[in-house]
């Protein structure tokens, strides 16, 4: 028996018909598990174009989960009835099973848009946001309530500085060293005490390299 192309027109069609409610239960799992995400954020491999879970943010950009492959618990549970019937014996809250989705969903023509503008804000300023896609839950869900408050801290740091100073000493040398130049710096590294109390400590002209090794934090009084 051989299939007609009306036969696989119309199994298109259902299957797109499909996705669309899938989509739909998808996008409505997320709003219930986290009521302030406003997208779900891929992003798809450049070689292999397979789309990959990044994360849930809010509409003002803000990050409410990164998802974590080996914790299925990053996301709530899943309380609405009707919805956790729909998923059966999937765990939603599992990111393996929800890029599973997403994947056939993009296998099927679902479309995903370019990260709006807007979400952007309170992206880290290093990250490539023009690389992201993401799927829209719920693009007025609500900012949560603190989350541009400000509050003073105290912070004990620990920073590491490698610096270059540059000074002048007058030191007295035996002859034999002030007469060979190769071996006055191995000389001087030896002997620091003969110059070391010249070194002014802010004299420093270039920062080598800084470190920010520690650091403890303390709600200010």
């Amino acid at each position: 028996m051989h299939t007609t192309l009306q036969d696989c027109q119309d199994a298109l069609e259902a299957a797109q018909d499909q996705a669309q409610g899938l989509t739909r239960t998808l996008t409505a799992t997320l709003a219930d598990m986290d009521p302030h995400a406003a997208y779900l954020v891929l992003c798809r491999d450049p070689s292999s174009g397979e789309l990959h879970l990044d994360s849930l943010r809010t509409a003002g950009g803000g990050t409410q989960c990164v998802f974590d492959f080996d914790d299925v618990d990053t996301l709530p549970e899943l309380t609405d009835p009707e919805l956790r019937a729909a998923w059966g014996r999937t765990d939603p809250r599992d990111p393996q099973a929800l890029l599973q989705v997403l994947r056939h969903l993009d296998r099927l023509g679902a479309s995903f848009g370019r990260l709006p503008d807007a979400a952007q804000a309170q992206a880290d300023p290093y990250e490539d946001t023009s690389a992201l896609l993401c799927l829209v839950v719920n693009a007025d869900a609500p900012e949560p309530e603190g989350h541009d408050l400000e509050v003073t801290v105290c912070l004990a740091l620990t920073v590491t500085e490698e610096v270059t100073y540059e000074f002048t000493s007058e030191v007295r040398l035996p002859a034999y060293i002030a007469n060979n130049p190769s071996a006055l710096h191995g000389y001087l590294s030896e002997n620091e005490e003969l110059w070391l109390d010249d070194l002014d400590p802010v004299s420093g002209v270039t920062i080598n390299e800084r470190s920010l090794d520690d650091v403890e934090l303390t709600l200010a009084a």
